[in-house]
């Protein structure tokens, strides 16, 4: 019997290790303190990113309307920038983006984003933390919008939380120019401009295979 304890410590020790691993602890969501859009403060946006004080400096939205790709990003920058849509420096300034998947165009609502919730808007959060990007999606925000102006600046305010272990809440109010989308500076997170949409590949060989005579 003395001989085989030895093996059946291992065993257990194997076993708990085992468990511990499949079983993670989930990151839960964590809503925004505002329950309104009057309630979100009539200032930039600021609070915390990985833990970090954030005060955004640039606002800007981007509108892509290329095939497979279509989408509109508002994005807050800790940066700022020489110009308006002149890169945002520094290079590695953290950043929130709020996401408008497919062609719509964004118009006056009040919109609540998270996991879960239906929707085409999204929220996302990049910082650099001296060795490599690191960042969150999946933020539980309050968004209030207004269209566009006629000088093309697009108005509104955010109240968004992270999941609980990125220690992140940021809220306020933002006022954001149209900059076009550019080949050279793609955001964090997105596809390569430059890359061709699969179904337009497909559609493009499918036709000139049939051109050949």
């Amino acid at each position: 019997m003395s001989r085989r304890r030895p093996y059946l410590i291992v065993a257990a020790l194997a076993l708990i290790a085992c468990r511990d691993e499949s079983h993670p602890a989930p990151s839960k969501p964590v809503e925004p303190p505002m329950t309104s859009p009057e309630s979100i403060p009539d200032a930039p946006v600021t609070g915390l990113l990985h833990g970090a004080p954030f005060t955004m400096r640039d606002a800007r939205y981007v509108v892509d309307r290329r095939v497979g790709y279509a989408h509109t990003d508002i994005l807050l920058s800790s940066g700022t920038a020489e110009s308006s849509c002149a890169p945002v420096s520094p290079a590695q300034s953290t950043g929130v983006w709020l996401r408008l998947d497919g062609p719509g165009k964004i118009e006056t609502a009040d919109v609540r984003v998270g996991p879960g919730k239906e929707g085409s808007w999204s929220v996302h959060y990049q910082a650099y933390d001296g060795e490599a990007w690191v960042g969150a999606g999946e933020g539980s925000a309050l968004v209030s919008l207004h269209e566009p102006g006629p000088d093309g600046r697009l108005p509104g305010r955010v109240a968004v939380c992270f999941p609980q272990d990125t220690k992140s809440c940021v809220s306020g109010s933002f006022e954001a120019v149209s900059c076009p989308p550019t080949i050279d500076q793609p955001v964090h997170g997105t596809p390569p401009p430059e890359a061709i949409p699969p179904q337009y590949l497909h559609r493009v060989t499918a036709s000139a295979s049939a051109a050949r005579p």
